[in-house]
């Protein structure tokens, strides 16, 4: 269940529109690497399309070329408020957060990090706590610039990401012991899929895993949300999840802002 809640909160699109049928699996061509044209950006993820059940919502500027703010959570009402300030023409990004309410369930491995970018890519992560540098994360990439490697805990532990084409087809995240695979895909576009820079929420206590996970240009089928739902671009809008008498339990909606 802890790997369902993670991969539910790295696959988050936008703008409730014009909605497609279900989508055909793409069984066959995970592997196509055909240049996207970015037409829209994720602002935010709802649980069952409630806006006081915010998975995710971000802030970005005009050209959405920086993320100002965002607001993470599991669609309980209580979230964490993440902010962005940006150093050296954004070669240094530094990232702080709160919680708005007294939510006794959340805790933190660090109160601080400090991005550091190299080629306009995460090179490594310092985290600190209470002003003491804790632990500094590395990441390592491929040829083509696809994310290999995220290393944490004075390199003992890391996260670990196989590739075909633009999409990861297996990874190995958070201290996990064994890959998790994926083989069918949608052909419609990963939420995630335009966000600067995979990041970890540092949540220790609730559920540590990913903030941004752009790991995927095509939305994988997951084992729970089977159903979705496109706008006329392509960009997912709607995940439900259905139980085996084919009743709702449960969706997750998306909602984007147009380029400029």
């Amino acid at each position: 269940m802890k790997k369902y809640l993670m991969f539910i909160c790295i696959t988050a699109l936008a703008l409730t529109a014009c909605h497609k049928p279900e989508p055909e699996p793409n069984n066959n061509n995970p592997a196509d690497t055909t240049e996207t044209v970015v037409k829209k950006y994720l602002v935010k993820q709802l649980l069952n399309d409630d806006p006081e059940k915010i998975m995710l919502a971000i802030d970005w500027n005009d050209d959405f070329t920086r993320i100002l703010h965002v607001k993470y959570g599991l669609g309980y009402g209580s979230c964490i408020d993440y902010d962005f300030e940006y150093y050296n023409n954004n070669d240094s990004i530094q990232v702080t957060w709160s919680v708005e309410d007294d939510f006794s369930t959340w805790s933190f491995w660090y109160d601080r990090i400090m991005i550091h970018m190299r080629e306009k890519k995460v090179d490594s992560i310092c985290c600190y706590a209470k002003g003491e540098l804790r632990d500094v994360e590395h990441y390592f990439y491929d040829e083509n610039g696809k994310l290999l490697k995220r290393t944490y805990f004075d390199n003992a532990v890391s996260d670990d990401f196989r590739w075909d084409g633009d999409n990861v087809v297996e990874y190995k995240i958070m201290e996990d012991n064994s890959f998790v695979a994926f083989d069918t895909f949608t052909n419609y576009t990963h939420p995630h899929y335009t966000l600067p820079f995979y990041l970890s929420t540092e949540v220790a206590f609730e559920i540590r895993q990913p903030l941004f996970y752009p790991l995927w240009k095509h939305q994988p089928v997951h084992p729970l949300y089977k159903k979705y739902e496109a706008d006329e671009d392509g960009y997912i809008t709607k995940m439900t999840h259905k139980d085996s008498s084919d009743s709702l339990e449960k969706c997750i909606t998306f909602y984007y802002e147009p380029v400029k």
